[in-house]
């Protein structure tokens, strides 16, 4: 299984990290929609649903919805063909296939987001566990922390993934559970170890607690994403995250990963 990393950032885009959004090509999954969206119409079949999980409604994770159609009709302006006649006809199935996708979130989030983005006539779904995902698979939620986040766990026979952000990690997390085993891990890493104290302050983590929860949880592979834009550098705490744990990475847009 494929997954693409469009946004590896987090709180605001940069020049080298969008913010969070995360896709499986294969089955036509997103998790999140921050502004890395805009790079949908590379990757996504142009045949293919899509559905999209949403963690909670900040906007480094959602704002990125205001891109899918314009994403629909970039793959319909790579058509051979394309002139002023064909214009209406990509606008309708662009609008069509717009209509057709499916955002999963909890109820706190749809009643955040439903208003703003009305005018997308998006399928607003509440989320349920587990659901059910193409090629055999299910998708489970999870609370990831004190407030309304939410993270996901995505299982296939042979494939396993887990989504956590905006969270801070710790030893005694209740989500370790939800995670055990699986063959990637996505968790959040906003800095770097010596401002334990602040990320802890703004629900967010370092490397080394990251890299705990992934030996706690038993998993296969921790990649650290969710970065932050203010050059609070992470790189130099990845020995000690890989002391902890030894399969331990940081993400980067456009990153491409198989599990």
């Amino acid at each position: 299984m494929r997954l693409v990393m469009l946004g590896t950032g987090g709180f605001i885009p940069t020049e080298t990290a969008q913010t969070a959004c995360y896709l499986l090509p294969e089955v036509g999954v997103m998790l999140d929609a921050g502004t890395g969206l805009y790079r949908t119409s590379r990757y996504l079949p142009e045949d293919s649903e899509l559905d999209v999980f949403l963690s909670h409604a900040h906007g480094d994770h959602t704002e990125g919805l205001t891109w899918l159609f314009a994403s629909f009709m970039l793959q319909e302006l790579r058509m051979p063909g394309v002139d002023e006649t064909a214009i209406s006809g990509i606008l309708d199935r662009s609008n069509a296939r717009l209509h057709s996708v499916r955002v999963h979130a909890t109820q706190s989030t749809v009643d955040a987001l439903r208003a703003k983005f009305e005018a997308f006539h998006l399928d607003w779904r509440l989320l349920t566990s587990p659901e059910a995902l193409p090629q055999g698979g299910r998708i489970t939620h999870f609370s990831a922390s004190q407030g309304d986040e939410v993270g996901f766990r995505l299982d296939w026979p042979g494939h396993s993934l887990a989504y956590v952000t905006d969270t801070t990690a710790g030893p005694d997390v209740k989500y370790i559970e939800n995670i055990r085993g699986v063959d990637l891990l996505l968790h959040d890493c906003n800095g770097p170890d010596r401002m334990a104290g602040l990320m802890a302050r703004i629900s967010h983590s370092t490397p080394s607690a990251a890299a705990l929860v992934a030996a706690r949880a038993g998993v296969k592979r921790l990649v650290l994403i969710h970065h932050n834009p203010m050059n609070w550098s992470i790189e130099e705490d990845l020995g000690s995250a890989r002391r902890i744990f030894a399969n331990t990475e940081i993400g980067t847009d456009g990153m491409e990963l198989e599990f």
